[in-house]
């Protein structure tokens, strides 16, 4: 494949959280097609973006819904693809299009994988603290915690014991994880049965539509629990988990659990080989270090911060996503100028 090139996936080829379309760049190549992947190139390069601005808009997704074929795995075909009709623009409008698409999918990149990025550094700090113990090792051996001020580190004791999962900090006897968190059950919720609103409604695999009404008011965790084992999900808005999930309740930070259930291998859990599940009894029995309440406090102090500058770039990204998807069809169809709509793009970014 080539830079620009754009590719769409033939079986299942969208979900209710959009289509499964994607433009190859510079950082993917060399890359090669797995089967039933449909790579589109135009015959000018200009018209790269413009063709996958084309493919993202929610005309074509719904056309390839109408379109899709067969039950137990929908798909499309190469024709159906090229059947698509729509009102061709000018060349250097389709230029304008393709250049004001790409720009709003870099900002949305950028965002995401700066989420990515402070993800990584709240993982990174969790297991300095809680599985490698570095602030208790530097103290035994002297010297100062990396990364930390005085008041933080005079949280952490200054010796390791032995216990059933090795060696601990000092006073930090291993419990199981039930006598700090609850795996709640969530609620069916059929896709007829939803209404149009602002509320997103997770399944095991993540997002899976959108309702009116909240089953839970309070930022959680969601936990795979049918399907997707041991998926995990953070949402700080209210959400609706249906019955292929948990959702966390806990006593202690929120930021702790997340981080803490990414390191029990949940996804080793599967109970059943028919239909995949996690038994939460089994997720209970498990045995992790009791970490004091103030070392756990001063930890979300951090994570918190990270969190909230997670929550705030997603929230600016789906902004974004949300004009790109209001302006493209717009463009296409010829209802919306480009001056317009690059003025809107200026503002919003």
């Amino acid at each position: 494949m080539e830079p620009g090139d754009v590719v769409l996936a033939m079986d299942r080829p969208w979900i209710p959280a959009g289509l499964k379309v994607a433009q190859v760049t510079e950082t993917d190549t060399p890359s090669y097609l797995v089967q039933r992947v449909a790579r589109l190139r135009t015959t000018s390069r200009e018209d790269r973006s413009f063709l996958f601005a084309l493919l993202s808009t929610t005309d074509f997704e719904s056309y390839i819904q109408n379109a899709t074929t067969g039950t137990a795995v929908p798909h499309i075909s190469a024709k159906q693809i090229l059947d698509y009709k729509f009102n061709l623009p000018p060349a250097t409008v389709r230029t304008g299009i393709g250049a004001l698409a790409a720009a709003l999918n870099d900002r949305i990149t950028l965002l995401r994988e700066t989420n990515a990025t402070l993800e990584a550094i709240a993982q990174a700090l969790f297991k300095s603290w809680f599985v490698d113990f570095d602030p208790v090792r530097a103290k035994m051996e002297g010297r100062a915690p990396e990364g930390m001020d005085e008041a933080t580190a005079a949280l952490f004791p200054d010796a390791l014991e032995e216990s059933e999962l090795g060696e601990v900090p000092r006073g930090w006897l291993p419990v199981r994880l039930n006598s700090f968190l609850e795996l709640a059950y969530g609620k069916a919720l059929k896709a007829e049965n939803r209404n149009p609103g602002p509320v997103p409604v997770y399944g095991s695999g993540g997002i899976t539509g959108w309702h009116d009404t909240p089953l839970i008011d309070s930022p959680s965790i969601i936990v795979g629990r049918k399907g997707t084992v041991g998926s995990l999900y953070w949402e700080s808005r209210p959400f609706y988990p249906i019955d292929t999930v948990f959702y966390v309740k806990s006593k202690c930070p929120l930021t702790y659990c997340h981080q803490l259930l990414k390191t029990v291998g949940l996804h080793d859990m599967n109970t059943d080989a028919a239909v995949p599940g996690l038994n939460r009894e089994n997720v209970y029995r498990l045995l992790v270090p009791d970490a004091p309440a103030n070392v756990l406090a001063a930890f979300d102090a951090s994570a918190n911060a990270l969190r909230n500058s997670i929550d705030q770039n997603e929230a600016q990204a789906q902004t974004l996503s949300t004009l790109r998807d209001t302006l493209l069809p717009h463009l296409i169809s010829g209802q919306l100028r480009l001056p317009e709509s690059q003025a809107a793009m200026k503002d919003a970014l």
